[in-house]
This record gives C-alpha cells, sequence and structure tokens, in this order.
C-alpha cells in the first residue's frame, strides 16, 4: 500500500474527508504568506473536533523556518503527529525540533537536479521523514506550487530515512510518477484543489483512488 498524505487543509471536513478516503497523514500549513495558511485559533478548533471525534489520520504541522516560540504555539494548538520542516533549516535545526517537541521531524527537500538528491542525505538519519518536492523557479512560496520535477531522480537517493514524492501531483499523474520514482509514501496539495487554498473533497477521493490503483497493479 502507498501511504497518502494530504496537505493545506482548511478545516475539519477537509481532515475527515481526507481520512475516510485513505489518508494516513493530514497537512496543515502555518506559513502567512501562502494561501492555505492557518491561524492559531482555527488550527486549535480543527484539533479539538479531531479528537472530539476520534479521528485517527495523524495531522501534521508545515512550517516554514519557525522559531521556538512559533512552533511552541502551533504544537499546542494543533497537537501535531509530525513537524513538517519545509524551509533552510538545518540539520541542525531539524535536531534540535525534535528534541524540543517530541514528535517525528520531516525536511522537505526541493529538487532542481540530482545534486539535490545527494545533498538531502545531511539530514538522512537526523529527519525522521523527508519530502522530495519540485523547486519551482521564481516562485514565492516553498511548496504547493503545482510544479513538478524529473521523478526518475529519486532512484538515485541512497539513505535510509523513509520519504515522500510530492511536487505537481494529482490523480491523472499520480501513476507515471509512483511507477518512475518507485515512491511508497506521496503527498499532494494543489492537485486536490478547486482555487488555491480551498479543497476539492472529490479530488481527494479521485486522488487516493488512483494511487490505489497503482497499487493493484499486477506486478
Amino acid at each position: 500500500m502507498t501511504d497518502c498524505k494530504i496537505c493545506g487543509l482548511g478545516s475539519f471536513a477537509d481532515l475527515a474527508v481526507a481520512e475516510q478516503a485513505g489518508a494516513r497523514w493530514g497537512g496543515f500549513v502555518f506559513y502567512p504568506p501562502s494561501p492555505r495558511h492557518i491561524d492559531i485559533d482555527k488550527m486549535r478548533a480543527i484539533a479539538d473536533e479531531a479528537i472530539a471525534n476520534n479521528s485517527a489520520i495523524s495531522r501534521v504541522a508545515l512550517v516554514v523556518d519557525a522559531d521556538d516560540a512559533t512552533l511552541d504555539a502551533i504544537t499546542d494548538a494543533l497537537r501535531p503527529a509530525m513537524i513538517q520542516c519545509h524551509g533552510g533549516e538545518s540539520p541542525d535545526r531539524i535536531s534540535a525540533i525534535k528534541s524540543r517537541y517530541g514528535v517525528a521531524v520531516m525536511k522537505a527537500v526541493r529538487v532542481a537536479s540530482l545534486l539535490d538528491i545527494k545533498d538531502a542525505l545531511r539530514y538522512d538519519g537526523v529527519a525522521d521523514w523527508l519530502l522530495f518536492d519540485s523547486c519551482a523557479q521564481k516562485a514565492e512560496l516553498p511548496g504547493g506550487t503545482g510544479q513538478v520535477f524529473d521523478w526518475a531522480l529519486m532512484r538515485a537517493f541512497a539513505g535510509a530515512t523513509p520519504w515522500m514524492l510530492a511536487g505537481g501531483l494529482n490523480a491523472d499523474n499520480i501513476g507515471d510518477a509512483i511507477n518512475q520514482s518507485h515512491a511508497r509514501y506521496v503527498d499532494v496539495s494543489s492537485g486536490v484543489e478547486r482555487q488555491k487554498g480551498v479543497k476539492d473533497h472529490a479530488a481527494i477521493k479521485a486522488f487516493i483512488g488512483a494511487v490505489r490503483g497503482v497499487d493493484n497493479e499486477p506486478t
């Protein structure tokens, strides 16, 4: 089974649909420049509702070069199972976040060439997870741009850390993405939206359905 993360969720309804469709993780963006940004109060309300409804999907907090005070507020509100660091965080910073919060930490790596795949090895054994995303030129945001990279580059990753594939994925291309990259974990955000920052519940279901279709292909 290929596990799915649906990122950039904006409500408990989004989270519930992702869980019902079979996603393992639901991601929430705390980064004000992003159209998917959620403020602390809304985060807390979503987490409270998830806990009240015995939601089993793992909540992920996406941050970009967040300081400790910001992370304190986010983790207190969302109570995440994982923190996704999507900025320029160093291996030492990843280690410090893991130590401070006692949850899994994922480091996002933007891929423009094979050199970026190799450079990611400095996080191997430091981060609990890696996420390989596209490196969009002239992009104002660190992720969620809808652009892809050469998925076949992932075959060169020699690390032991589990990793997710991201960057421009959708129900139409996820089969090729999995087959070319050999990914076992995938992440989608813009590919399941009807407009920037607004999730399309039918698209979430279609995406996970497409992933399951790949899983069921004969080998």
